[in-house]
């Protein structure tokens, strides 16, 4: 099997998936790509066991078809090396030159030696699935607002995915780390019945990394697992199992107190109170009275403090609440508006932050714990 392909073409589609192997995996061909050509066609696949992600690219010339395991880190060493001109592969797939690859470039030319494509784990097939399809702007959005939230390791392993949950004409994509939910909710999305899944936090990582432009993905998914396909991509893993937290439950319905305030003077004011906190805790206290917000941290092992004002509109009673500063500037940081409400009841209850300005085609609902002196609270 032989063909010439463009560098710079080879190259992105390489780098759009390679995060998806793990290195020094116990099951040593699932550390490299396959390589398969058909119709003038190379779609590369790389796989974790759990995750597999594959994208399609043209070649300039190809003679034959066929499929063969590259070794990966040799590859990709080799490619940041190669300006970006055609490159030409020929591969033995049938075993007879022990899988053996050339490849040719200006004036090198260079030998690796591949693995039996039979060896590779094939594409897991989705039975009875069902598809939704969505507009890629739509889904790169709701994972923009909502991965971060995501838990990274916990013994509840439905907690480190994403929640896809399709009813009543809407899209609700919710994460929760259980100090922290976000629900983003996305209107007028019809499908023929209500459903919900759970996708693992990695292959969404990788989804929204290449996503990047606006079309069409295909969602397919059964009970056990999901694929997202789109133009050149198709990113498949199994479902989390479990059931999701009631997330409607955990969000107030409706809050005493309510303020409003400019969301990058408020994040600049944190971070700077935030150099004298306790890195343990990284605890800021926020006292609200009348049109003015009190910022203070202190640590008292090495006598630091830092107490800054700002300036609010608010309607409510006088308020001091705890939180983790680090983790509620992420929260922030991740909402794209000027202003912002920070709605709550009590000191020991669920802090909610929303976008000010209104938006008739989405919600976004931020959720966040305080902290006490004891450390975080869960809300459930």
């Amino acid at each position: 099997m032989k063909f010439i392909v463009s560098n710079a073409e080879l190259s992105k589609a390489i780098n759009s998936i390679s995060s998806v192997p793990i290195a020094n995996n116990v099951i040593k061909i699932l550390e490299n790509f396959l390589f398969k050509v058909n119709n003038s066609k190379l779609t590369i696949t790389a796989t974790d066991g759990d995750t597999r992600a594959s994208v399609t690219i043209d070649l300039i010339e190809s003679d034959g078809e066929g499929e063969i395991v590259m070794p990966s880190k040799l590859l990709q060493e080799y490619l940041k090396n190669v300006p970006y001109i055609p490159i030409a592969f020929n591969m033995d797939t049938t075993g007879e030159n022990n899988y053996q690859i050339t490849i040719s470039a200006g004036s090198g030319v260079y030998r690796m030696v591949g693995m039996d494509a039979e060896n590779y784990p094939t594409m897991p097939q989705i039975p009875d699935a069902r598809t939704v399809k969505l507009n890629s702007t739509v889904l790169s959005t709701a994972l923009e607002y909502t991965l971060f939230c995501a838990a990274v390791v916990d013994y509840r392993q439905i907690l480190t995915g994403v929640n896809f949950d399709f009813r009543d004409e809407k899209l609700n994509v919710v994460s929760t780390d259980s100090h922290r939910l976000v629900r983003y909710r996305r209107f007028n999305i019809e499908t023929e019945e209500d459903f919900n899944f759970v996708v693992k936090r990695k292959p969404l990582q990788i989804l929204r990394n290449l996503i990047d432009t606006d079309t069409d993905v295909e969602i397919n998914f059964n009970e056990t697992n999901v694929s997202f396909e789109f133009e050149n991509i198709m990113i498949s893993c199994k479902l989390l199992e479990g059931v999701f937290p009631d997330y409607d439950r955990v969000i107030p319905p409706t809050f005493e107190n309510k303020l409003l305030i400019d969301k990058e003077s408020f994040i600049s004011a944190l971070k700077r109170v935030a150099v004298f906190t306790d890195k343990a805790t990284n605890q800021i206290r926020m006292h609200i009275e009348g049109q003015e917000i009190t910022l203070s941290g202190n640590d008292e092992e090495y006598a630091n403090e830092g107490i800054e004002k700002l300036p609010c509109t608010y309607e409510g009673q006088d308020m001091d609440i705890s939180f983790n500063s680090k983790t509620f500037m992420e929260m922030l940081q991740h909402l794209d508006c000027d202003n912002i409400y920070i709605l709550m009841n009590k000191p020991n209850t669920a802090i909610v932050i929303t976008p000010a300005e209104e938006n008739e085609s989405e919600d976004i609902v931020m959720l966040h714990m305080p902290i006490s002196l004891k450390g975080s609270e869960d809300y459930y």
